[in-house]
């Protein structure tokens, strides 16, 4: 019986994995597609990460200041677009 709960537990516990492991690649395909700077594609990396494969660790602050991060880098080709980006996201959100 222990060990059919422990099975039952451990299934459920890599569905979850495998579903947050989709979630981030999902997130990398749909907004690393459009970076145009290494700043910008490692800080959407980042975001990508925090939301869905550390999502439990992540709050709703943070959550939503990687929203607004996601929402607006891809395009972005200045370095100092970004910086305010962050910014801007960061006072809003945080």
């Amino acid at each position: 019986m222990k060990k059919a709960i422990m099975v039952i537990a451990l299934l459920g516990l890599s569905s979850a994995v495998f579903a947050d492991q989709s979630n981030y690649d999902d997130c990398l395909l749909k907004y690393l597609k459009n970076a145009k700077l290494d700043i910008a594609a490692h800080t959407i990396r980042m975001a990508c990460d925090e939301n869905y494969r550390n999502s439990s660790f992540t709050s709703k602050k943070r959550r939503a200041y990687n929203d607004c991060l996601l929402k607006h880098l891809p395009g972005v080709e200045s370095t100092q677009a970004v910086i305010g980006l962050k910014s801007a996201c960061q006072s809003k959100y945080q």
